[in-house]
């Protein structure tokens, strides 16, 4: 197996020998292709902080409440320029934008690479999970924004995000063929136990989500608990609180656990360090805006940075424990995998002249 250039860009390809010793060359993932998913992954995300803002603000009708104003805008292309519209209308307009990436993504996918199954399949389950989500979104206005149609709605809105963030690692990832990290006992542990933290971090979204889908956002004035901050306060609304503030405390020291896990078994990797840190940072700055939205009571609009750092959270989270997987690094030191296995081959005595590595 062998690489070989495909033209500008950057593109190489790889050429594998077939039957009757004839050749394919199959095209790898050109610099156009990982933009592209890029792309997508940032406006998906942007898409979810403008559904939370949506949410935090009741702007979920802003377009109207008839049958006729999904997909338009009280029934208009352009709608008026009140608040609750305009947030409304912006939504939409990232959805389409969203939309559009994840297509021609889709699209450049399936037509030119075929062959890497690495990455048409989760592409094939974005367009799944968009397909789903675009049905959830009308069927969340139609029913006039139901806590529960609303939760479900952000929960794929998750799901579709973390799986294009995995398209969009894989574009970058190592070739078939290529060395890639060993995986070793300690490294599996890490990358398992990360793992397990990841879908921790994703009940930890859905449960604040599920604070603001109950209109529960004021039930507890002070933090970390209630009342004065360590007073557990009675009443359901209440115990939506406490019951998040609980799920942010597990999950935030497993969450530390298991990146100071992998930063330990990953060591000299550099996407490695630099998505532990920002997971680690992004875990920071959730606990600390979480702290002064309550104490402070800041207005609702100021509500949407937490939840756009809780979805930034989460988008970290996932995209290092895709990181870990083994096979999608390229190895850090190649010539030193070399090195061992070249010493680890049994001596057959001296090479006799002209021959050569078959």
């Amino acid at each position: 197996m062998t690489s070989v250039p495909l033209g500008a860009g950057g593109a190489t390809g790889i050429t594998t020998a077939g039957g009757g010793g004839s050749e394919r060359t199959f095209r790898a993932p050109s610099r156009g292709l990982r933009v592209l998913a890029v792309c997508a992954a940032v406006a998906t995300y942007l898409l979810i902080v403008a559904g939370g803002v949506v949410r935090v603000s009741g702007s979920g009708l802003g377009c109207g409440i008839k049958g006729q104003d999904w997909p338009l805008c009280h029934g208009r292309l352009v709608p008026p320029a009140d608040l609750a519209t305009v947030i409304e209308f912006s939504h939409r307009m990232l959805a389409t934008v969203s939309t559009c990436l994840v297509v021609a993504l889709a699209v450049v996918a399936w037509t030119r690479y075929r062959h890497l199954r690495r990455i048409t399949l989760p592409v094939t389950a974005v367009v799944v999970l968009l397909v789903i989500q675009i049905l959830l979104g009308a069927v969340t206005v139609e029913l006039r924004l139901p806590g529960d149609i609303v939760l479900v709605h952000l929960a794929n809105a998750l799901l579709l995000l973390a799986v294009l963030l995995y398209a969009a690692v894989q574009t970058f990832a190592a070739p078939a063929g290529g060395a890639v990290h060993t995986a070793d006992p300690a490294r599996a542990r890490a990358a398992r136990r990360l793992t397990w933290a990841a879908g921790a971090t994703y009940l930890l979204v859905l449960s604040g989500a599920l604070v603001v889908a109950n209109g529960a956002g004021w039930a507890c004035a002070g933090w970390p608990l209630c009342g004065d901050g360590f007073q557990l306060e009675a009443g359901t609304y209440a115990h939506y609180n406490l019951l998040h503030r609980g799920v942010a405390g597990v999950v935030g020291v497993l969450l530390l656990l298991a990146v100071a896990g992998v930063v330990r078994t990953h060591r000299g990797i550099r996407p490695v360090r630099i998505a532990a840190l920002c997971v680690t940072l992004l875990l920071l700055a959730q606990v600390v805006a979480g702290a002064v939205l309550v104490e402070l009571r800041l207005r609702s609009a100021t509500r949407g940075i937490h939840l756009a750092l809780a979805s930034a959270l989460w988008a970290a989270t996932a995209v290092l424990a895709i990181l870990v997987r083994p096979g999608t690094l390229p190895s850090e030191e190649p010539g030193r995998e070399l090195a061992g296995a070249a010493a680890s081959a049994p001596r057959t005595g001296p090479v006799e002249a002209g021959a050569g590595v078959r």
